[in-house]
């Protein structure tokens, strides 16, 4: 007993007075075999890449699954097995039926599996006509991501049963997989992220549980009720990747036939801006309010936003001008040598913005190594990791919300006019193709052109609200400001750090060629001075040498990062309605076990 206590007081006093826990997860293996009693024996493998670790925590969510019967813990061996770890090396601690191990075992520099076997005794609910198995085999509060997550969930059928009667949904993120193997349901899950979640929801013939308690039945069909359920999330995530799948198809299309392309947008557009113009424009119109230049900043809005509004996108250029606003704040460092162009994080991160910190953990913690990052580590066909293509999701979000709450919009037509351009398009489409047919004079076809071009500027069809249109008309001021070079020689700019500000700005209006440009001429003509009046580049974090040469080498890590990131969500796996197969739907079917979890100390 004494030696229980030294070695627990021990590993304690070594969690105090070493480094924070250095890991990452290479897998996640589960095996779930379902009993006819409808309990559940699950086995759980976590497979760690170690730098150093204390120890591991697991934790196991038994709430609305009963009271746990046992729990073992085993690590791997020498010989490739495992063997049962001593329960004096760890703990069991239950809080509101969530359940955490922890392990202590100390390691450095490895790769070791951890398993971990438990039983819930209500794993599944039976009904008059169904048996449904419901529950997030994978939780939320992970501590790190994962790399590799296989589940596996046993019936407690005969390898020749007809799987066709059992029906399999999965849920969590879209690039989830679930497939049946005879009796066995194969969930596959890759680069799982924190919050995320792996759900089983598995529908059986009531018979195979005849071992169940017949007390616990519940006496009512619900099967279809299940089924459309299923039916409505599959719908939801289908047309989420439907989206995804429609973008990249047009940017595909961009390059494979670019006339064609251009010449269709470009009409649709000209019919777009005329009836914009005509009938919406008019509306909160603001003209020159503040006179055609504005040489100061409108407001203390950020780049993202700015450029989100003035542009209509959230794309590559606000995502570069967040880097480049941090870079002036010298939170960020571009520095740059023969061989290699390199951004290291260099201030403090706790004054920035949610959008801001979203940035600098995408491109300084997933792309580098939590200092700093080459740019030209990323390749032109390296795929970005689904986990870090939805924090590009998430930062698009947060951006485009705030423009949401500072009604940073455009207002569409009301119920009346989208009636209205239905309408009148499908008549004109109608009255060319029948007139064409009747009379065989091609030139009809043209009315039938001209409907289309009418329902898309219908439907297109929007004008700004007040206080998008009175930002744009300030922001537009500032940008021909920026653009005009002989507006900015006249202001004789002689602050570097004005220059600096103007430079992020312009990059997310798209003109930051010209302020350079202007830049240069003005530091000819020894216009610009540094804080003691000397005419130098050696205070700016921005206008300087360095920073041109790795500017170009950002602005293609930016493209190249943010592509790949579409790209990874456009190519996920569809959902299934019919519980055949197939991808996840993102949203969750109701299962328990969103509390389970793990990591290190």
């Amino acid at each position: 007993m004494k030696k229980n206590i030294l070695r627990i007081f021990l590993f304690f006093l070594i969690s105090i007075v070493s480094f924070a826990a250095s890991f990452r997860i290479e897998k996640l293996d589960i095996e779930a075999n379902l009993q006819k009693d409808g309990s559940m024996v699950v086995s759980e493998a976590v497979t760690y890449d170690i730098d150093e670790i204390n120890g591991v925590y697991f934790d196991i969510d038994a709430k609305g699954f009963g009271e746990l019967e046992y729990i073992q813990v085993f690590e791997d061996d020498s010989t490739g097995g495992f063997k049962e770890v001593d329960s004096s090396n760890y703990e069991v601690s239950v809080s509101d039926e969530l359940y955490r191990i922890k392990l202590y075992s100390k390691n450095h520099n490895n790769r070791r599996t951890f398993k971990f076997v438990y039983k819930l005794p209500e794993a599944i609910t039976v009904y008059d006509d169904v048996a449904q198995f419901n529950r997030k085999m994978v939780g939320q509060e992970w501590q790190q991501g994962i790399n590799y997550i296989t589940a596996k969930v046993i019936i407690p059928v005969s390898a020749s049963y007809d799987n066709s009667n059992i029906l399999v949904f999965g849920h969590g993120p879209l690039t989830g997989e679930v497939d049946k193997e005879g009796n066995t349901v194969v969930y596959k899950l890759n680069n799982y992220y924190p919050g995320d979640f792996l759900e089983a929801h598995i529908l059986m013939e009531p018979e195979i549980f005849s071992e169940y308690n017949k007390s616990k039945i519940v006496h009512k069909d619900m099967k279809q009720k299940l089924l459309d359920m299923e039916a409505k999330l599959a719908d939801e995530a289908n047309a989420e990747r439907d989206k995804a799948i429609r973008q990249q198809e047009m940017i595909n299309k961009v390059f494979e036939k670019p006339g064609l392309i251009f010449g269709v947008l470009s009409s649709i557009w000209g019919a777009l801006m005329y009836y914009i113009h005509v009938i919406f424009k008019r509306k909160n119109k603001v003209k020159n309010s503040v006179g055609k230049y504005l040489r100061e900043l409108p407001d203390n809005s950020s780049p993202a936003l700015v450029g989100g509004f003035m542009t209509n996108s959230i794309n590559d250029n606000e995502i570069l001008a967040t880097i480049v606003d941090l870079v002036r704040r010298k939170v960020l460092t571009l520095e740059n040598s023969d061989k290699n162009s390199i951004i290291m994080l260099t201030g403090s991160t706790e004054n920035l913005s949610a959008q801001e910190k979203a940035i600098v953990d995408i491109y300084i913690n997933d792309f580098g190594d939590g200092k700093s990052l080459d740019l030209k580590s990323f390749g032109f066909f390296q795929k970005v990791p689904m986990s870090v293509a939805r924090k590009f999701e998430k930062w698009r979000a947060m951006v485009q919300s705030e423009m949401n709450r500072k009604n940073l919009t455009y207002q569409g037509l009301g119920c009346l006019g989208v009636i209205f351009f239905a309408f009148f398009p499908m008549i004109f489409t109608f009255a060319g193709l029948v007139i064409g047919m009747i009379t065989g004079n091609k030139m009809f076809l043209l009315i039938v052109v001209m409907g289309i071009i009418l329902f898309v500027s219908g439907a297109k069809a929007r004008y700004p609200r007040k206080e998008l249109a009175e930002a744009k008309d300030k922001w537009q001021a500032f940008k021909n400001f920026l653009s005009d070079y002989s507006q900015l020689e006249e202001a004789k700019i002689t602050s570097v750090h004005l220059w600096e500000q103007y430079f992020v700005y312009a990059v997310a209006l798209g003109v930051s060629e010209k302020v350079v440009k202007a830049y240069k001429k003005a530091l000819d003509m020894g216009v610009i001075n540094d804080v003691q009046g000397v005419n130098s580049l050696a205070y700016s974090p921005i206008f300087n040498p360095m920073f041109s040469r790795s500017f170009s080498n950002l602005n293609g890590m930016v493209s190249r990062t943010n592509s790949g990131a579409s790209s990874a969500i456009a190519s996920s796996r569809r959902s299934s309605s019919s519980g055949g197969g197939g991808g996840f739907s993102s949203r969750s079917s109701g299962g328990g076990g969103s509390r389970g979890g793990g990591g290190a100390f």
